[in-house]
């Protein structure tokens, strides 16, 4: 992949702390992590951090070729009210992706989740619901045409028993919201990817089965699907390894790009009481990382859209504000120092 700026002096922090750890002495830092794969590895980003948090913004600049708008692309943030949109934030991460080198990855598109509340007290037709699902989709892939590469244009349409979840899209415009979406992003935007994202893909075949189903049927009428997100808010423990290289096996083979789009690995998801995250967890938490990695390089290079990591530090998960737990899902801890499962993966890959 290109080559990212110099590690300076996250490179001291990442030797000093790895060595200390058992696991790996982290190898070579003179490349990042996004260096060490064939593919694109990214991690999810808020600018303001970027800019005004050191260690965050080195470890973005220097590790990462991919980015994911965290919050800023998302509909209550980018089109606040009816006639009204927000580009500054998502502009500024634009530009910054572009300075830098960095892929940028639009989030998300139609969603059921952060909305604005104009649109969750709209009031109107069908057809009227149709013209705000086109004018809020080409308003905004057009203009970030050639500066996003890829969106996920609906996100977690699905129910874990593979039923089509009843969001206010579905309530006011029935199932062709899905197909619709598609077709309005590749209208604003004929070169960006276009993918479809969820979660629970690789522990639920049900659900699997069905948003796979129900993806083919569109693209055999001709819509525009380019790849699918697999979300990955996955346990230590949970989902079995096999089930995962398995589940992208299946994507890809159904002709579909592979996006590990919202990669974390929780260590406790019971929610017990942890001050710090225990020595055996964390180097079992670095095995699950690593074997992600491999399973993701065996597939086919032509289906490898990336892999991106939910966050930067520990301290900037959303699994801790979402689920009020203390946890330890990402690479790099607290202090913005790297954890086995950075050291893994850098000396292994």
């Amino acid at each position: 992949m290109k080559s990212l700026l110099s590690i300076g002096v996250i490179g001291f922090l990442l030797v000093s702390s790895c060595q200390k750890e058992e696991l790996s002495s982290c190898g070579n830092l003179n490349k990042s992590l996004a260096d060490k794969v064939e593919f694109y590895c990214g991690t999810v980003a808020d600018l303001s951090q970027i800019v005004n948090n050191q260690p965050y913004g080195q470890i973005v600049n220097s590790q990462f070729n991919s980015v994911t708008a965290e919050n800023s692309m998302k509909s209550a943030y980018l089109h606040p009210n009816q006639n009204t949109y927000y580009w500054t934030e998502a502009d500024e991460l634009a530009d910054y992706c572009a300075s830098h080198s960095k892929r940028l990855h639009g989030h998300t598109l139609i969603w059921h989740k952060q909305l604005p509340d104009w649109i969750l007290n709209y009031q109107g037709s069908t057809a009227d619901w149709e013209k705000l699902l086109k004018e809020h989709i080409l308003e905004i892939v057009s203009h970030f045409k050639g500066k996003v590469a890829s969106w996920d244009v609906v996100n977690e349409a699905f129910n874990e028993d593979g039923t089509l979840r009843n969001s206010i899209w579905k309530e006011n415009l029935g199932a062709s919201y899905i197909e619709k979406a598609f077709i309005y992003a590749r209208e604003a935007d004929p070169n960006a990817k276009l993918f479809y994202n969820d979660y629970s893909l690789a522990i639920n075949p049900v659900k699997r089965s069905a948003v796979l189903n129900y993806l083919n049927h569109l693209r055999a009428k001709g819509t525009p699907i380019d790849g699918i997100g697999m979300q990955m808010h996955i346990f230590n423990g949970f989902p079995e390894n096999i089930e995962i290289s398995n589940t992208m096996d299946e994507i890809w083979k159904n002709d579909y790009l592979v996006h590990i789009s919202e990669l974390d690995i929780s260590i406790n998801p019971q929610s017990q009481q942890m001050l710090s995250a225990p020595d055996k967890e964390l180097r079992r938490q670095a095995e699950k990382y690593l074997y992600i990695f491999k399973a993701y390089e065996r597939i086919p290079a032509r289906y490898q859209f990336g892999i991106t990591i939910w966050g930067v530090s520990d301290n900037d998960s959303w699994i801790r504000y979402t689920y009020n737990r203390n946890d330890f899902p990402l690479l790099f801890d607290d202090n913005y120092l790297p954890k086995p499962a950075y050291c893994k993966l850098i000396s292994n890959l």
